[in-house]
């Protein structure tokens, strides 16, 4: 298990990493766009809905990792009140309940996505793209964030019974 935990690990990293270049292409661009267009009076059809897309990518490629580093921003009021073990059970609830939204977001992402291959619906916009690679990355965030939100729940188990 400590293997598929490595792994799982190294692909979040991957991810995180691929998200951060995604970022650092829409900020160049946003800075090309922004240059051709007034300085060139000339701009690209291409740059918005791109940017759109990778928006959407960053979200689901980062999200497991923020998950994993304890990233995501908390209202601990009644929380930091608890003692230990109320605690551990609530987190444990809490990461339950939100395994399973990810984990049927996962499933209805590709539900989804696997209809748009099947139908071969494309967004047609400025650039024509099919729509299943723009939004296969939901299901596949989702499913890493619900593996992520199983694993803290366990870690919780493993607090609550030492």
């Amino acid at each position: 298990m400590r293997t598929f935990w490595l792994y799982f690990d190294r692909l979040i990293d991957v991810m995180v990493f691929l998200s951060g270049l995604t970022m650092a292409f829409i900020t160049a661009a946003i800075c090309y766009e922004v240059v051709m267009r007034y300085f060139f009076l000339s701009p690209s059809v291409w740059v918005v809905q791109t940017c759109e897309y990778g928006l959407l990518w960053i979200v689901f490629l980062g999200t497991t990792w923020l998950l994993r580093e304890k990233g995501h921003v908390t209202v601990d009021i009644i929380y930091s009140r608890l003692r230990d073990e109320s605690r551990s059970f609530l987190n444990a609830l809490t990461f339950s309940l939100a395994g399973i939204a990810c984990s049927l977001v996962a499933l209805f992402g590709t539900l989804y996505t696997w209809e748009s291959i099947v139908s071969g619906i494309n967004d047609v916009r400025a650039v024509t793209v099919p729509k299943y690679a723009v939004f296969v990355i939901i299901p596949v965030g989702s499913l890493l964030l619900a593996i992520q939100f199983f694993r803290m729940v366990w870690s919780e188990f493993s607090k609550i019974k030492s």
